[in-house]
């Protein structure tokens, strides 16, 4: 019976590999594509030594260890110790609480413009597995959106996008003012690729990158 020595690594590393699209599924070719990674970072390794690292037999080496974080875009303090800053429990709270007034602000929006609104029912298990916050109908188009409104300060704004709301439209939230909000469709090709990954999801700067701004429900989006 193998020795499993290293459990908490073995999670690490499943979990830096769940959603992440780069990484092929189990049994279809993971362990090889892995050895193929590594080798472009100057890592020589076998895929016997990878499935070890899955199995939690043994743990990669500082330079391998280096090397996975880049390929799997993780932090590497998290990803080696388990104890690097995830999202915090005081951003987690104010990102829910400022997203409720941000989803109602564009169920708003849609209606106004002639659009039609609905809220996930709570029995509604899709919405629930892909954090979809808000449906809509919009000249005749079906939309299932996760809002995401920006945190932090204005030269250091930022959205926490989690990995299951792939597959749905995310809208990011700016607050400009008072009564002024700019609403940006945020792609997911940009938010993986500008996003810092972590466990539960992406960490996504605003500036820097070329966001679609919506400035109407009037239209299909």
């Amino acid at each position: 019976m193998k020795k499993i020595t290293h459990p908490d690594f073995a999670k690490r590393i499943e979990r830096a590999c769940d959603g992440n699209p780069d990484v092929p599924p189990l049994n279809h070719g993971r362990l090889g594509w892995f050895v193929e990674q590594l080798d472009k970072h100057a890592v020589e390794v076998t895929q016997e030594t990878v499935r070890k690292w899955f199995h939690g037999e043994t743990r990669p080496r500082h330079k391998a260890m280096t090397a996975l974080a880049q390929i799997l875009k993780v932090d590497e303090g998290w990803f080696s110790s388990g104890k690097s800053p995830e999202f915090s429990e005081t951003q987690r709270k104010q990102n829910n609480v400022v997203a409720g007034g941000a989803v109602n602000a564009v169920a708003g929006f849609i209606q106004m413009d002639g659009g039609h609104p609905a809220f996930p029912m709570e029995e509604d298990r899709e919405a629930e597995s892909k954090k979809i916050h808000l449906y809509a109908i919009i000249r005749g188009a079906k939309y299932s959106f996760h809002i995401s409104p920006a945190l932090g300060e204005a030269d250091g704004r930022h959205f926490l996008v989690p990995h299951e709301a792939e597959g749905t439209i995310v809208l990011g939230i700016i607050r400009d003012g008072p009564f002024s909000v700019r609403i940006l469709e945020l792609d997911w090709d940009t938010i993986r690729d500008a996003g810092t990954r972590k466990s539960t999801g992406f960490d996504v700067p605003l500036d820097g990158h070329q966001w679609r701004e919506i400035t109407s429900f009037a239209e299909r989006i």
